[in-house]
């Protein structure tokens, strides 16, 4: 199950895989308008603030890592987090000296310590290209074009086109990125005066660029993020694979196998949900993902050095602490999926006494660590993402299937009773689920459970908590009832978790197949499965990449014509930079861009419906309106219609105290946004003209 080549063939392929790559960076720099300037100043960031001072800690943990990938993947988060620590300990100091001046002090002397040992004569892990699997270099472009494909290349630099894409998710995420690169608790980037809890250490990392050295937060996510993104996400997945399987020299062809198999496809016959929210980034979930893989490997090699009383077993205790606050600060449900899953391992372990019960301990200190976190980061302000009246939903999430509907009316076709119609759902939900992995993993899930219970098969605590993280992920996913994409995060861990089940099933059945019939057949089912369905979901990738390679192109051309409701024009870019030079940093604007939508689909009650952040977020200054959809739970639609309608005030011609309400709401300035609301006068005593172009008229409020 490797991709045997012979040498002169390989070296081709690698060749090709790096031109591949150098012409994806070639195009979103020549014809996407990727500042080239700002791309190597955040990936120097990258390099001295992250990555380099976390190979230092891994160092100093004297973790033994098996593989450079390891020490990378690992080193990568413990920089992340020392990143977020240096950025809470400046808060609370004046300046920004301290993270400057970190991350270049711990690398230099990181590299000193290595010039040391090079000196001394001691062994370094070495790194050589030609040690490297064909299928990594076929990964890695994979996850490049994926990324890139969704990103940078459906976003235009203004000065290239008379329009700028803009994803509302990604405007959400920058305007995070620019308030959090002024200064923590974070405040709503939208509404003034309103802080939030969020998911917040991805933009806490990218907004300490935007502080640090004027890097545009939409440079950071959408030109940096989707290198950003194939670099942690593939680096963490190949060090996940290497370090659990038996067989470490196929990690390279499983990460390959896990891509072509285009896992989650619900929504649409060729969009897998689980690599569109990991890989395109809207929320973080490559890192959340990457995280907890990382976290896995992490209490893999803290409880051998524990139950052996090894002398790192503190440090790596520290470092697994610090993983999975790192998860619940990237991404609470997956944190949260992280924790409950290592409880699982330790209690079921120490009922069926293979885990001695002292280890719950330790474990307290890792769930003090994420408690932290989820109260002061994600749950301090009292927000609750849950929807309706009840937190339990049964099976909800298969409402997102595009094939529940027909399937259900079918199944009612034929009188099959209800709870028959639900079993069923379920299975083909799994199927589309797992796509090439279902049956391997069934059979696997359902042996090991079987095997371990009954102590015929060693319990194995890393492996366990695979099968525990997933069953989680999975139950959380299916019971409860979140809005928004919150639900999701909870089933995507188990969806990157479930390929490596699949092939330890398959693994065991290799060892197994000279002894047992059982096994032989079982073994060819199963690779005779995932081969037949990995020809079909191969397929979808494809029509996927097509169509979106397609959408990119189009809109690389100057002359297309762009959504207005998804895009900002050359002409309110140039206001939004006006904005920036020429008003106070905590000015509050007043827009009228709150809708997402046509106006003639929209409506208060949808809270997606409310979500522009454009002005926000490209000015980089705080508004009154945009943003109220994602700020309250969809339940508070009439306290968004107030506000909403509100806001109209500002904009009506006829109403002459709209500039006591301005001063009464704290507006600073009124934007206005003449492809939306005309091309209306409000100049009065009260509203001073100040800007103007084709697409734009702004206000100053006076005093």
């Amino acid at each position: 199950m490797t991709l045997q080549l012979s040498g002169s063939i390989k070296r081709i392929i690698e060749l090709l895989c790096m031109i591949v790559v150098a012409g994806m960076v070639v195009v979103g720099i020549a014809v996407y308008g990727a500042p080239i300037s700002s791309l190597l100043i955040l990936f120097a960031f990258l390099v001295v603030y992250v990555q380099l001072p976390g190979l230092l800690f891994v160092r100093m943990a004297k973790v033994r890592n098996s593989h450079i990938s390891t020490d990378m993947a690992m080193g990568v988060f413990l920089g992340w987090s020392f990143n977020i620590t240096v950025y809470f300990i400046s808060d609370l100091i004046s300046g920004d000296y301290l993270l400057l001046v970190s991350g270049p002090a711990v690398t230099l002397l990181y590299l000193w310590i290595l010039y040391k040992d090079r000196k001394s004569g001691l062994n370094t892990k070495k790194a050589k290209l030609c040690d490297i699997p064909i299928t990594v270099f076929l990964f890695m472009t994979l996850v490049i074009f994926y990324c890139l494909v969704n990103t940078q290349f459906l976003y235009l630099a203004p000065s290239l086109n008379n329009f700028t894409y803009m994803n509302p998710d990604k405007a959400y995420h920058m305007g995070l990125i620019n308030s959090l690169s002024h200064d923590y608790p974070l405040q709503s980037p939208w509404i003034s005066g309103v802080f939030i809890a969020y998911h917040i250490f991805s933009e806490m990392l990218l907004s300490i660029p935007v502080r640090l050295f004027g890097i545009e937060a939409d440079v950071a996510t959408q030109s940096f993020g989707p290198y950003l993104t194939a670099y942690v996400f593939g680096i963490s997945y190949y060090s996940f694979f290497r370090e659990m399987s038996s067989k470490p020299k196929r990690a390279g062809f499983y990460c390959l196998l896990v891509i072509l198999a285009n896992i989650y496809v619900t929504r649409r016959a060729s969009t897998s949900i689980a690599f569109k929210f990991a890989l395109v980034n809207d929320n973080s979930t490559g890192y959340g993902v990457a995280a907890v893989l990382v976290s896995i490997i992490a209490f893999k090699k803290w409880y051998e050095a524990y139950i052996n009383k090894l002398d790192n077993r503190y440090s790596l205790l520290l470092v697994l602490t610090v993983l999975v606050m790192l998860s619940a600060g990237i991404k609470g449900p997956m944190g949260a999926v992280a924790i409950a899953g290592m409880w699982g391992t330790v209690l079921l372990g120490a009922l069926l006494r293979k885990i001695p019960l002292r280890t719950v301990i330790p474990l307290l200190v890792i769930t003090a660590g994420f408690v932290i976190v989820y109260v002061t980061v994600l749950g301090s302000k009292g927000q609750t993402n849950s929807s309706g009246n009840s937190i339990i939903a049964f099976a909800k999430i298969a409402d997102i299937a595009f094939w529940k509907k027909p399937l259900v009316d079918a199944l009612k076709a034929y009188g099959v009773p209800k709870i028959i119609r639900l079993f069923m759902v379920l299975t083909v939900f799994m199927a589309f689920f797992t796509t090439a992995f279902f049956v391997p993993f069934c059979l696997g899930y359902i042996r090991e459970l079987v095997t371990v219970l009954t102590g015929r098969k060693e319990y194995e605590p890393a492996r366990v908590l695979v099968y525990a993280e997933c069953f989680v992920g999975l139950v959380a996913m299916f019971m409860l009832n979140y809005s928004g994409h919150s639900q999701i995060y909870f089933g995507l861990v188990s969806a990157f978790l479930v390929p490596i089940i699949a092939f330890w099933f398959i693994e065991d059945m290799e060892e197994l197949r000279d002894k047992s019939n059982a096994a032989k057949h079982a073994l060819r089912i199963s690779v005779t499965a995932l081969t037949i369905t990995m020809i079909a979901t191969s397929l979808s990738l494809i029509s996927y990449f097509e169509r979106h390679v397609k959408d990119a192109i189009n809109n690389s051309r100057p002359t297309t014509d762009a959504d207005m409701y998804l895009s900002i024009s050359n002409d309110e870019y140039e206001a939004m930079e006006w904005i920036e030079d020429n008003t106070e940093k905590d000015a509050l604007l007043a827009t009228d861009r709150y809708y997402s939508v046509d106006p003639r689909k929209y409506s208060y009650e949808n809270r997606w419906d409310n979500r522009f952040f454009l002005y926000g977020v490209y000015s980089n200054r705080f508004s009154y309106i945009s943003g109220s959809g994602y700020n309250m739970r969809q339940a508070d639609w009439t306290v968004r219609k107030e506000m909403i309608e509100t806001n109209e005030k500002l904009y009506d011609e006829d109403n002459p105290d709209r500039g006591k309400l301005a001063r009464e709401l704290g507006v600073d300035y009124v934007v206005v946004s003449k492809r939306f609301s005309g091309d209306i006068n409000l100049k009065s005593e009260d509203y001073e003209p100040c800007f103007s172009n084709d697409d734009i008229d702004i206000y100053k409020i006076a005093e």
